[in-house]
C-alpha cells in the first residue's frame, strides 16, 4: 500500500502546477463547456498534457508508451479475454481483394508511397483478441458478434489500450467482441489497415475447421470502432460492398475519422474543447488547418494538394496522393447504395464534429439507414470516461443499435439526427449545422478560399 502511494505522488506531483491553474480557471473563468465539472475539467487537462508529451517525442517512443501491458490495462473482472490469430491465409485473401479495390481507382504502389504488398509487418501473425462476459445475461445473443477497432490516429493504440471499449460493447450489447490488433503507421500505412480489417472479417465469416470458431452469419456482425478506428469501420465497409461480399449487420463510429482532408471548419473552432493537438502531431502528421495553410505556403502551392508533389506529407497512414480515397477518408464517398445501417456518435465540442455531421446529411437520402447522435459539449471519444452520464447514454445506445440490426432485432428508422444533452434528452439537429460544407468536402483544409484566411 505504501509503494503504491508512494508512486501516485511522484505520479501526481509534477501536474500540481496544471491541477492548480485548471482548478482556478474552471472556477475564475468557467469551464471550456457548460456541463464540465472541475473533475472533468481537470481530467481533460490532465489527457491534453499526455496528448501533448506523446507529440515531443518521436513517434517509436510515441507508440511505445501508448500501448499497455496486462497489468495496466487488465481484463475486466467480468469478463474473459482469449488471444486469436488470424491466419496468414485470410491476410492474402484481403491482399486479393484490395489490389483489385484500389486498381479500380486507379491506385498504385507509386501513389501510396510504398511497396505495400511486400511489407515484413505483414508476415507477422495477425493477433486478435476475443471478449465476452463470464455471465450472460438475458441480453446476451449467442451468435452476435462485434468487430472491433481501436483508435489511435492510425498510429496509436493497441488492444489493451481499448479494453474498456470492448467489455462495455459485450456487456451491453449481450454479444462476443472481436478486437483486432491490426498493423499501424507509419511502418504499415494504407492499406495495411484496411487489409487486415479485411483480413478479420473474412476469418469471421469462415474461421479455420480447427481453430474452434463457429462461422458468423454476416447480418449477427457489427463492426465498429472509434476515432481513427471509427473512420477505419466506415473504410472497412465500403471496401467490404465493393467487393460484392455481404455486408456486415450494422457499423458504429464513436467520433469517427472521416475526413483526412481536413476540410470541416470544427478542426480548427473546437480545439479549445477537446484534448485532440491543435496543430496537430507535428512529428510530420495529422495537421490541422492552420498547419496545411502553413505547410502549403511554405512550398508556394496553390492547396490543391494533388496538384503539388512538394507538400509534406500531411498524415503519417496515407500519402498525400490518396487522402481523397474513399477507403481513407470515407466522408468523400458519393455512393452509399449498399451499405448496411450506420450509426455515427460525435460530441459536440470535438474537432472531428463536423465531418460527422456532413457525413449523415450528404448520404442522408441513401436506401442505407444512417443515424447520427451528437452529444452536448463533449470531447472527443467521450465514451471513455465513464464517470459521465452522457458516455453510458452512448455505450447504452450503441447496444441497442446492434440488438435492433442483429439477426432477431427490429431493424431500425432509415434516417435520424438528433443532438442530445446531458440528461440523454434528444432534439432535431438544426439544418444550418454546418454552412457551406457542400464546397468544402474533398478538398484539402475546405479549399483554397478557406486556407488563404488562415
Amino acid at each position: 500500500m505504501a509503494s503504491k502511494i508512494v508512486n501516485m505522488v511522484r505520479l501526481l506531483a509534477p501536474k500540481v502546477p496544471l491541477l492548480v491553474s485548471t482548478t482556478v480557471v474552471h472556477y475564475a473563468y468557467g469551464p471550456a463547456k457548460p456541463s464540465w465539472s472541475i473533475r472533468f475539467s481537470v481530467t481533460m487537462a490532465l489527457l491534453r498534457a499526455f496528448v501533448a508529451h506523446l507529440n515531443e517525442v518521436p513517434v517509436s517512443q510515441s507508440q511505445i508508451m501508448s500501448k499497455m501491458t496486462d497489468e495496466k490495462a487488465p481484463v475486466n473482472d467480468g469478463a474473459t479475454a482469449t488471444e486469436a490469430v488470424v491466419s496468414k491465409h485470410y491476410r492474402q485473401k484481403a491482399a486479393e481483394i484490395m489490389e483489385r479495390l484500389l486498381s479500380l481507382q486507379g491506385i498504385d504502389s507509386t501513389k501510396l508511397g510504398w511497396d505495400w504488398k511486400n511489407d515484413p509487418a505483414a508476415a507477422e501473425p495477425l493477433l486478435g483478441e476475443w471478449t465476452e462476459t463470464k455471465v450472460k445475461g438475458d441480453n446476451y445473443n449467442e451468435g452476435r458478434t462485434i468487430l472491433y477497432l481501436h483508435g489511435g490516429g492510425y498510429f496509436l493504440a493497441s488492444v489493451r489500450t481499448h479494453r474498456w471499449a470492448t467489455w462495455h460493447m459485450a456487456r451491453s450489447a449481450g454479444a462476443k467482441v472481436f478486437s483486432l490488433e491490426y498493423r499501424l503507421a507509419p511502418d504499415s500505412p494504407f492499406p495495411a489497415a484496411v487489409q487486415d480489417a479485411l483480413s478479420a472479417y473474412l476469418y469471421l465469416l469462415n474461421p479455420p475447421a480447427d481453430s474452434g470458431i463457429t462461422p458468423v452469419d454476416p447480418k449477427n456482425i457489427v463492426i465498429m470502432g472509434d476515432s481513427a478506428g471509427g473512420g477505419l469501420t466506415y473504410g472497412t465497409m465500403l471496401a467490404i460492398r465493393d467487393a460484392g461480399l455481404p455486408v456486415p449487420a450494422g457499423v458504429i463510429g464513436w467520433s469517427p475519422w472521416l475526413d483526412l482532408l481536413h476540410s470541416m471548419p470544427s478542426v480548427l473552432l473546437n480545439a479549445g474543447s477537446d484534448y485532440l493537438p491543435a496543430e496537430g502531431f507535428t512529428q510530420g502528421g495529422q495537421g490541422s488547418l492552420k498547419r496545411i495553410a502553413k505547410l502549403a505556403e511554405a512550398v508556394e502551392a496553390n492547396y490543391v494538394m494533388q496538384h503539388h508533389p512538394d507538400l509534406p506529407e500531411i498524415q503519417y497512414y496515407a500519402s498525400n496522393a490518396v487522402l481523397d480515397c474513399t477507403y481513407v477518408s470515407p466522408l468523400v464517398e458519393k455512393n452509399m447504395e449498399g451499405a448496411c445501417p450506420m450509426l455515427v456518435i460525435t460530441g459536440d465540442g470535438e474537432m472531428l464534429r463536423d465531418e460527422s455531421i456532413v457525413f449523415a446529411k450528404k448520404n442522408a437520402n441513401a436506401s442505407a439507414p444512417i443515424q447520427l447522435l451528437i452529444y452536448d459539449d463533449m470531447p472527443h471519444v467521450f465514451q471513455m470516461f465513464d464517470f459521465l452520464p452522457s458516455a453510458a447514454d452512448a455505450i447504452q445506445r450503441s447496444a441497442n443499435f446492434i440488438r435492433q440490426v442483429t439477426v432477431g432485432g427490429e431493424g431500425v428508422e432509415k434516417k435520424s439526427s438528433y443532438r442530445v444533452n446531458v440528461n440523454g434528452e434528444l432534439r432535431g439537429l438544426e439544418d444550418d449545422a454546418v454552412v457551406g460544407w457542400e464546397t468544402r468536402v474533398g478538398k484539402l483544409g475546405g479549399g483554397q478560399e478557406v486556407l488563404v484566411q488562415l
